[in-house]
């Protein structure tokens, strides 16, 4: 008698994600980049600064490309469950012997029409692969170069193979694909004005922390502003890695004028902290997160304030041009105390989320002019079919849909309320904020802090927050060429830069 058992070790699909996720963060970018700048400093000294300088830039440039790679990876496993393109070894090998090959290979054409990148493991698998379906005549992948892959069939199959594989997911998704919206591509490609409402534990934070990493992975230079009313700790992995300024109060039990008083303080800042208004005027991309929207609206009304509102129409209606967007969570689509009339407001899209747990809200946002509503059989329905048991509106066209399960980046499982088995640990959040750093040259990290400093003149921030005072000069003329070859309006006028 044996124990051996080749099926012995079954992982579940989280368990296989986060096995895939965990090979994404093993790549030593920030030592390549280390060793990369010591050689061009040697080479610098050893020939000439413009070899150094060339080798500095490949380096960067290089470690750029790797990391934008390593968070498209990232989105696969977060979005479509997608991850046999990034197993290795023996991973690889248990993951085609747990789920079989015809799953593996419809993931692998699935990788390979959004161009993420291979492992080695995925590619050695398609050389072998592709050479037994020539022998045999069968459609496969053709082997186009050693890192990039083409989806072209070798047979006249390929029609009806490739429109059974887009209905289809693998064994390692939990999916239902006639049913989930992904919703986290609709708001975030392209970036939408959106209002977001659901009761509290709905999913609005997940669906928002998702989103922001998305937005940041496909467009690393749009700036996030996150206004949080709430400030939960158990909640600050929403925002972690992927916000560029955010402004905590805890405003429960406050007074309205107190809150309206920190939220004017937001908007225009104080000594110590740059306000939105200013912020957003040196921007060149970015994004206004405000959570919370119907603790704001009701201080807002309270105290006759329209700030907030008045700002939100204005970045709906006139922020596109400056590519400024707006998003706004709240418990209900009944945001008038903002000053905000949604059903006049086509440039604000909504977006809508119901759990198994609070179907009854349906009976109070019936009214609402910017909900499509459906039957409540219809919309259990959908809630089944999800993965995370809720049900997902989106604005953009008009449908419901079932919700897909995200990564929850935050330190509690509301549905069952205890601490939830984090999707990132502590260590892959600072993983996932070193990656976010290395998407930022120097050039662009000291492009960050002009924006942000409160100093109106080079002298002052050189002097009193980088604390270079015997370098002043050497610094000021620096960085005034820089931001002349940046050509950056925002701070040419903010610091009278003479071009």
């Amino acid at each position: 008698m044996t124990r051996f058992d080749i099926n012995k070790t079954q992982r579940t699909p989280e368990q296989w994600s986060a096995i895939a996720f965990k090979s994404t963060t093993e790549n030593n970018i920030q030592w390549n980049i280390a060793l990369g700048l010591i050689v061009a400093a040697v080479a610098a000294s050893a020939t000439s600064p413009l070899t150094g300088a060339l080798i500095a830039g490949w380096t960067l440039y290089s470690s750029f490309k790797k990391a934008k790679e390593i968070q498209r990876n990232q989105a696969a496993i977060r979005e479509y469950g997608c991850i046999a393109h990034i197993l290795s070894g023996d991973d690889f090998r248990a993951y085609i012997q747990q789920v079989g090959k015809d799953d593996i290979e419809r993931e692998l054409h699935f990788a390979s029409s959004q161009e993420y990148a291979f492992s080695n493991a995925a590619i050695d698998y398609i050389e072998d692969a592709s050479q037994s379906s020539q022998s045999l005549n069968q459609p496969f992948f053709s082997l186009t170069s050693s890192n990039s892959l083409q989806s072209t069939f070798l047979s006249q199959q390929s029609n009806s193979h490739s429109t059974e594989l887009a209905a289809t997911n693998t064994s390692s998704s939990i999916h239902n694909p006639t049913h989930v919206i992904d919703i986290v591509r609709e708001i975030a490609s392209p970036i939408r004005n959106c209002i977001i409402f659901g009761i509290g534990g709905s999913g609005k934070g997940m669906l928002v922390a998702n989103a922001l990493r998305r937005i940041k992975a496909e467009k690393p230079n749009r700036k996030i502003f996150y206004i949080d009313p709430k400030n939960e700790p158990s909640e600050y992995g929403y925002t972690e890695g992927v916000v560029d300024v955010v402004r905590r109060k805890k405003c429960k039990n406050e007074s309205p004028e107190n809150i309206c008083k920190w939220m004017d303080e937001v908007l225009d800042g104080t000594k110590e902290e740059i306000g939105y208004i200013e912020w957003a005027n040196n921007q060149e991309e970015s994004l206004l997160v405000i959570d919370e929207g119907s603790t704001l609206g009701d201080a807002a009304k309270k105290c006759r304030n329209e700030r907030i509102g008045t700002l939100i129409l204005h970045i709906s209606s006139l922020g596109g041009s400056s590519k400024e967007n707006v998003w706004l969570l709240a418990q209900s689509p009944y945001v008038g105390p903002l000053g905000l009339n949604l059903s006049a407001t086509s440039q604000i899209t909504a977006v809508a989320i119901i759990s198994d747990k609070n179907t009854n809200v349906l009976k109070q946002w019936k009214k609402s002019p910017i909900l499509e509503m459906i039957d409540l059989e219809r919309i259990n329905t959908l809630i089944k079919a999800s993965p995370c048991n809720r049900a997902v509106f989106f604005g953009g066209n008009s449908t419901w849909g079932a919700m897909p399960e995200l990564p929850n980046y935050s330190a509690l499982d509301r549905d069952n309320d205890k601490p939830t088995g984090d999707s990132l640990s502590t260590e892959q959040r600072q993983q996932l904020r070193t990656f976010t750093a290395i998407q930022r040259s120097p050039s662009q990290q000291m492009i960050d802090k002009l924006e942000r400093t409160r100093h109106l003149t080079l002298e002052d921030f050189i002097v009193k927050e980088l604390g270079q005072n015997d370098r002043a000069d050497e610094l000021k003329t620096a960085i005034v060429t820089l931001i002349r070859q940046t050509n950056h309006q925002g701070l040419i006028y903010k610091f009278q830069i003479d071009v």
